[in-house]
């Protein structure tokens, strides 16, 4: 413990030595300087730089992690009302973006506004942003770019799920790390930037290209808008090539309001058409010709590329086999109906807080957990925890009545995910044994059901 204050107490002087010595120092770019520390973070080095400010690599003196710290100019404090709509616009957005916890969104861990500057402490992520691969020179294989937009897409999902549009979705604001994984930055951060941008002819002007007809009218965001923009990535990503590429704001803002894009197989041959389809429904003018929700998205990457999350290639035939047969709904099938229900079925992979389905939603799924557990809630109220063995979406299975409940995975899962249509697809034999298991596992679950009801009603 002494260590310990102490190493606070050396830090802490470090700090006081940093303020009251030199503000800042140079930079390894020219003669821009960089400040020592930034509020309580000890500043390392420049990693960034664009029209709204700087990111700074720094530390957490007190946790001892790495951080992003990204400054932005305030409106002067001259200007009262403007810096007063400035700065409760900035803690609005930043309380918003720092509620998001999603393995594919960069986590906000602090934010301040300090004299004319107000900054955000990140989640550092050590890797590059999309904008390497948009040139022609350096492009993803289509593999890549799929389980990129996936990625994307999910953590879309998610946030609009919890009430939060990015409004600035480009390839500048989305990471991939050293590990591979996928990372989207500055959620909610759009609407600060233009209101200290307001009166600036080119507020939009980095990100137009990227903006949906909506938003370009200004209209209220909406999960549709960062749809469009995800497609304008997609199909930069995939080609090298900007949709509405052109000289001038006006004839882009023209373009993507007028004008439809080449074909993305005009420029990549190798895509396939199922792809193509997908980008092209994302960059629909009309929003209700769009996907609707990130989730349509990422069920219809699924339904054409199901090896992003099926863990085909991470978990074989062998180890699924002796999964299943020792969970309990399968205990009485014999091998070779194992065999058919395995062939049949899908194996998904959910991450930390991801949901699995939502309330009143209709799917035609049932659910048996492989691995990990999930949380029940009902009407934002948790009921119950779910583990290995356990099976849920009974109530839906048929596609007769809505969720009743929402399902989000409380840490790493994997689920069986079992369609009607997959069970008809197996012998009478297989199609027998399920059924009779799933009607005993309904009924477990309507008596647990009622005897919840009736404990509660007295």
């Amino acid at each position: 413990m002494r260590d310990l204050i102490g190493n606070v107490w050396n830090r802490l002087k470090g700090l006081a030595g940093a303020k009251s010595g030199a503000d800042s120092r140079l930079s390894g770019k020219g003669s821009q300087k960089i400040p020592l520390n930034i509020g309580r973070y000890i500043v390392t080095k420049e990693i960034g730089r664009g029209g709204m400010g700087v990111v700074y690599l720094g530390q957490d003196p007190f946790i001892e992690r790495l951080v992003a710290i990204k400054t932005s100019k305030t409106p002067p404090p001259s200007d009262f009302k403007g810096f007063e709509k400035f700065r409760r616009s900035f803690f609005h957005e930043a309380r918003a973006a720092g509620s998001l916890e999603h393995p594919n969104i960069v986590s906000v861990h602090d934010a301040a506004v300090e004299n004319d500057q107000c900054y955000l402490v990140m989640e550092y992520v050590d890797g590059t942003t999309l904008k390497d691969y948009c040139r022609k020179e350096n492009l993803l294989s289509v593999s890549r770019v799929v389980k990129v937009i996936f990625q994307c897409a999910k953590a879309l999902e998610y946030a609009h799920q919890e009430g939060v549009f990015h409004r600035d979705i480009k390839p500048a604001n989305i990471m991939i790390s050293k590990k591979g994984e996928v990372k989207i930055t500055d959620f909610g951060i759009a609407a600060v930037s233009e209101s200290a941008d307001s009166g600036r002819e080119d507020s939009m002007t980095a990100s137009i290209s990227y903006s949906s007809p909506e938003q370009l009218r200004q209209e209220p965001p909406g999960p549709q808008s960062d749809i469009f923009s995800l497609g304008v990535v997609a199909y930069e990503l995939l080609t090298g090539i900007k949709p509405f590429f052109a000289e001038t704001e006006i004839t882009i803002f023209y373009k993507i309001n007028n004008e439809e894009p080449e074909p993305v197989r005009k420029y990549r041959p190798d895509i396939p058409e199922s792809l193509e389809r997908i980008i092209f429904k994302a960059l629909e003018k009309n929003p209700a010709d769009r996907y609707q929700t990130a989730q349509q998205v990422t069920t219809e990457l699924l339904s054409s590329f199901g090896h992003l999350r099926f863990l085909e290639e991470e978990i074989n035939f062998e180890k699924k086999f002796n999964a299943v047969k020792n969970i309990s709904f399968f205990k009485d099938f014999s091998s070779s109906e194992l065999v058919e229900i395995l062939k049949f079925t899908q194996w998904i992979k959910y991450d930390l807080a991801m949901r699995i389905i939502s309330e009143g939603e209709s799917e035609e799924f049932f659910y048996v957990i492989v691995a990990g557990e999930v949380l029940v809630k009902k009407r934002g109220q948790q009921i119950a925890v779910l583990k290995r063995g356990d099976c849920f979406g009974e109530m839906a299975y048929d596609g007769q009545m809505p969720r009743t409940a929402t399902i989000q995975a409380v840490k790493d899962t994997i689920v069986m995910k079992i369609g009607a249509s997959f069970i008809d697809q197996t012998s009478i034999s297989t199609q027998l044994r399920f059924h009779k298991n799933f009607n005993q596992t309904l009924i477990k679950r309507l008596a647990r059901t009622t005897n919840t009801y009736l404990k509660s009603a007295k």
